[in-house]
Formats: structure tokens, sequence, C-alpha cells
């Protein structure tokens, strides 16, 4: 447990108490919406708790935290709108019928929680979509530079050309493009052994050979985009 977590946790600690402290020692009439306001005031310190730790401290890393915002936002203001309805319903109790704040109070926590749920169901879609893409980049990306310090070793003009040729390329793989980045991946490494070995006039030709098959590889992700 990391000290952020735990400082949480005594912030609500302390929140709570002083709730319970207000809710006691104003003479509030001790009705049945007392109670029940002060039961589902408690159940809202539950759920704030059980938001922040869901958005901040289920998961490390600072993306991961940035997109737990929103769901620390549904809990912290669900709670607020339940602290003071519950504050008010206990000051009116004599006067409001239990239903219309039992009513009231699980409208509330009803939203909540599917605002919570739906909140981190987004959350984890868009980390998933985050390391897909990261997935789907690294083979073009080893690719490039591989050819990029290919061109740091070798002068060959086509060299330079391909490597700023497959330097902005675009980095995105997909299935469709599996076979035809395969054909690059195989052109890349007879070039680098013809780099190793100083096989210049080879040099040249597999350059226009591996140009061709990214020319091929970009035409067709252009088809896939539209």
């Amino acid at each position: 447990m990391n000290k952020n977590t735990i400082r949480g946790m005594l912030g609500m600690a302390v929140l709570l108490v002083l709730y319970i402290l207000v809710a006691f020692l104003i003479p509030f009439v001790h009705t049945a919406v007392f109670w029940v306001s002060f039961v589902f005031t408690l159940v809202a310190f539950a759920v704030v708790s059980t938001a922040l730790y869901i958005a901040f401290g289920k998961q490390p890393g600072a993306k991961s935290k940035f997109y737990g915002f929103p769901i620390a936002k549904i809990g912290v203001i669900y709670g607020v709108v339940q602290l003071i309805a519950g504050l008010i319903f206990m000051a009116l109790g004599v006067w409001i019928p239990v239903w219309v704040a039992v009513l009231i109070y699980a409208i509330a926590l009803g939203a909540a929680v599917i605002g919570l749920i739906s909140a981190d169901a987004v959350r984890e879609e868009i980390q998933r979509q985050d390391v897909k893409l990261k997935k789907d980049v690294s083979f073009m990306r080893n690719l490039q530079s591989k050819v990029c310090q290919m061109a740091t070793q070798c002068d060959a003009p086509e060299l330079k050309k391909f490597a700023e040729d497959i330097r902005y390329s675009d980095p995105v793989s997909s299935d469709a493009l599996g076979d035809i980045e395969q054909e690059l991946a195989a052109a890349v490494e007879e070039l680098q052994a013809a780099v190793v070995d100083g096989d210049i006039e080879s040099v040249a030709q597999l350059c226009r050979k591996a140009s061709a098959v990214l020319a091929e590889r970009n035409r067709l992700c252009k088809l896939n985009k539209q």
C-alpha cells in the first residue's frame, strides 16, 4: 500500500468522523428519515472511497491516473450531493415522508454506480487501445531503427533516401498488412547483410527493391483507411 493510498484513507476517515460529529452534535430529531439519511451517507463515503481507489490506486502510472479523473469526479460529485441532501433531510425529517428520502437516495446511488461502471469501462477500453497501438507500431519502429542505423554506416544515396522514406511512412500495422510487412522485413534483412559485407552495388539494388515494397505497403495503408 503506497503513501498516497494511506493519505487518502486517512483523509476519508477524518471526513467521516467530522460527518458523524455533525450528525449527532446538531440537535436533529432522530426520525426514520434521519437514520435513512445517515445510512445512505455512510454508503456514499464507501462509494467515494471505492471510486478514488479505482481512479488512482488500482493501477499505477501517470497515464492511468489521468484516465481515472472522470471516475473520481463522478464519485466525489455523488458524495457531495448525498452529504448535502442528507443533512437537509435530517433537518427537515419531521416533515418529509421516509419513502421520499429513500427514493431520492436510491436514485442518486444507482446513477452514481452506473456512472462509475461506465467510466471505468471507458478507461479500460482506452488503455486497451493504447496497448494495441503500441504493439501495432513496434514492427515498423523496429524496421525504421534498423534502416536508420544502416544509413549511418553506409553513404549510398539510395540507402539515405530509403531511410528517409521509411522514417515518414505510416508506423501503424494491421492484419491486412501482414504479408507485405513480412516481405519488407525480409528486404531489410537482405539490405542489412549487404551493408555489413560492404557490397555497395548490392546495397543500391536492394534499396530499390525495398523501396518498391515500402511503396506498396504505403498504398495498402491508404486503402485500408478509406
